[in-house]
């Protein structure tokens, strides 16, 4: 999520990848090319996925392809 304080505006920025870590780089990377004033945008998104997917995937949420 990108938001602009002033602006009001709010984008939802997605990446894709081969792995986890390389969707992220891609979500990071567009959000760069996004210019609004005083933007700002959380840092951690996805690093709860590297300390929790193997519970998604013992809890039946995920499975291996």
């Amino acid at each position: 999520m990108v938001r602009g304080r002033d602006v009001g505006v709010m984008l939802v920025v997605c990446g894709v990848g081969q792995t986890m870590r390389q969707a992220q780089a891609q979500a990071y990377s567009r959000i760069r090319n996004i210019m609004i004033p005083d933007m700002y945008y959380r840092d951690d998104i996805g690093e709860r996925w590297f300390e929790d997917h193997d519970k998604l995937h013992t809890w039946g949420y995920l499975r291996e392809v």
